[in-house]
């Protein structure tokens, strides 16, 4: 495992006197412009669900799988794509882009997105009492692959596009990592509110939910600030640490599977701390 800086982002042209108003308040306030467009047009897309479950829209329970793709692909993606050429140029997209397939990282580093999470889970549960269930153990793993790699390809490499290649590594060589951390972690969860009043929530149910985003996102966010600078700014390596967040915390995935006991979330946050600091001791270390 080699530690590295986070990939620079590259100085571009940016909005010289002859643009419009709009790309020099881009230029100007990216970050800002960023956040105004991914929750100006996300917000009411992920509400769709909500609004439809209470009544206030026609369609009765719709799911949310749908409603959150299309806010990714549609608004979040092309906002990170759009302040980036604004701010880069064209070098500067194909920069973030090429990042999307940066492998070469190391195998220790491979291990520790892939595998730590889950392993470390696994072992918070074993010791704080659940039991391992190996009924079918090859039938969970294979359908674990499929499912990270599937959830990868579709889901998590164009989201960790947005957070980890644009928005955090901004973030962290403008503010350090535990500001952009915290920051992203704030709008990880900040974007995903409006899920929390589907399924007949409260508002009691909805602020619980919020909360636990709120400590889970700046928890893996902080995760993901360690493996941006370990890996050189790869996107990958943070998109495959989330594919194996998602098997660790959640219910009916892999490592839920494998445990006695209930709901792995709480194991899954104590190993998402135990992890960084590991991580990021050893970073200072080299």
């Amino acid at each position: 495992m080699t530690a590295r800086t986070s990939a620079p982002v590259p100085a571009g042209p940016a909005a010289g006197p002859a643009a419009g108003p709009v790309r020099r308040w881009v230029a100007r306030r990216p970050l800002t412009a960023f956040t105004a467009v991914v929750f100006g047009a996300g917000w009411p897309v992920m509400s769709v669900p909500a609004l439809t479950a209470h009544g206030l829209l026609p369609g009765g329970a719709l799911p949310v799988e749908p409603f959150v793709l299309a806010t990714l692909l549609l608004v979040m993606l092309p906002a990170a794509v759009g302040v980036t050429a604004v701010l880069d140029g064209r070098a500067g997209v194909r920069a973030l882009l090429a990042r999307t397939v940066r492998w070469r990282f190391g195998a220790g580093w491979w291990a520790a997105v892939g595998l730590g999470l889950p392993a470390v889970t696994l072992a918070a549960g074993l010791v704080t009492g659940r039991v391992l269930v190996l009924d079918d153990a090859g039938a969970v793993l294979a359908g674990a692959v499929l499912s990270a790699v599937g959830a990868l390809l579709l889901v998590n490499l164009w989201e960790e596009t947005v957070w980890a290649g644009f928005l955090q590594t901004r973030l962290q060589q403008r503010s350090g990592p535990w500001r952009a951390a915290l920051l992203t972690g704030v709008a990880f969860a900040g974007i995903h509110v409006p899920l929390q009043f589907t399924d007949g929530a409260t508002a009691g149910s909805a602020l619980a939910g919020v909360g636990v985003l709120l400590g889970a996102g700046v928890l893996v966010r902080a995760l993901a600030g360690a493996v941006l600078t370990g890996t050189g700014g790869s996107v990958l390596a943070v998109a495959v640490l989330h594919a194996s967040s998602n098997a660790s915390n959640s219910e009916d995935e892999l490592v839920d599977r494998l445990l006695s006991g209930g709901s792995p979330l709480v194991l899954a946050l104590a190993a998402t701390a135990v992890l960084t600091a590991s991580l990021v001791a050893a970073q200072r270390r080299r």
